[in-house]
């Protein structure tokens, strides 16, 4: 299997994409093309004495910032390092691409230029740091979502979790302020009563304050709410940590105690990683396509790349595709999509 990784656009330097890359190759035998500043890559691995082995480079020096806007990747900047890699897996030249560049670029990059399936609308499914893998969608894809859209989110999010978490029937929760059925707006009370309806296992809304104790498999949301609950989950986590590190560090006892809970500590520390799931699929789109988070280090970069073949290898997309003609939209066939 063939990763195709965007090395440039990100927060850290290219040595950390690299470095990702070289780790997964070890790790999953795959092989890797690294599209950006050739000779920024290939300083970094002359400078780490690394290995080429079943890595190739596709030169691409010019990058999407974070402050271009989402359409520069098919107008503007057509020769960046996202665009050249997207178009390579439109074209057949690697089984999926990763890039941890401008969310918005890269969803107007996948939709343009690999496309999505036919009559759906892309989001983004991030499997939050918990108790236990919980998957919301959308996580920041989508600003103005209707009823039919997080039905359709709702749907490939099953469809994910069924295929790459093993989860029979995952129960699937509308995020909302209150629990009840006529809780929050117009679009929360639509889409409460069209997941009801739907082949789905709805469970009903779910509060901020319920998400962390895993009442549902499957969250679902418009994309600026998703992204909100996202960046907080991951910076409470940090949060936590840090305060425990704080209080075994009070006197000698709690330094003491922290020899014995080492370990507990250390997998406490592993399950609120957000850089453990490395990244996050975009759905809908018709090949597979991963944004890792913007400040990706090698570790997360090494674990988009795992998330990128376990998702192209599981025949998710296939599945979302076969079932498009139950999830596709009025609105969607009307513009052709």
């Amino acid at each position: 299997m063939r990763i195709i990784l965007d090395v440039m656009g990100g927060d850290n330097p290219v040595e950390e994409f690299v470095a990702g890359a070289v780790a997964a190759v070890k790790e999953f035998g795959c092989d890797i093309t690294l599209v950006g500043d050739e000779i920024q890559i290939l300083t970094a691995f002359a400078d780490n004495n690394y290995s080429m082995d079943k890595i190739e480079i596709v030169d691409a020096p010019n990058y999407i910032t974070m402050e271009d806007s989402a359409m520069s990747v098919v107008r503007e900047k057509k020769d960046s390092s996202m665009n050249v890699g997207l178009k390579m897996l439109a074209e057949g030249q690697g089984d999926a691409f990763v890039s941890s560049g401008n969310t918005g670029a890269l969803l107007a990059g996948a939709t343009f230029i690999v496309r999505r399936i036919r009559g759906l609308r892309a989001a983004i499914g991030t499997i939050l740091p918990l108790a236990k893998p919980t998957l919301l969608v959308d996580s920041g894809a989508n600003i103005n979502v209707t009823p039919e859209n997080l039905e359709q989110f709702a749907k490939m999010g099953s469809i994910y979790m069924e295929r790459l978490h093993n989860i029979k029937e995952p129960t699937v929760a509308l995020l909302n302020n209150g629990s009840e059925e006529t809780k929050g707006t117009d679009l929360h009370r639509e889409t409460y009563q069209k997941l009801m309806q739907s082949d789905v296992n709805f469970i009903g809304n779910i509060e901020g304050k319920d998400i962390p104790f895993g009442k549902a498999d499957i969250i679902v949301t418009d994309g600026f709410t998703g992204n909100v609950v996202l960046k907080l989950t991951e910076g409470f986590g940090k949060f936590m940590i840090e305060q425990l590190k704080e209080l075994f560090k009070k006197n000698a006892m709690t330094m003491a105690t922290t020899l014995i809970l080492r370990s507990s500590i250390k997998a406490m520390k592993k399950k609120f990683d957000a850089s453990e799931y490395g990244g996050a699929p975009l759905l809908g789109i018709s090949k597979p396509v991963i944004k890792a988070h913007g400040s990706s280090d090698a570790k997360a970069v090494k674990n988009a790349i795992k998330q990128a073949i376990y998702y192209a290898s599981t025949g998710i997309i296939i599945e979302i595709a076969r079932q498009s003609s139950q999830l596709t939209t009025k609105e969607s066939v009307q513009a052709g999509e």
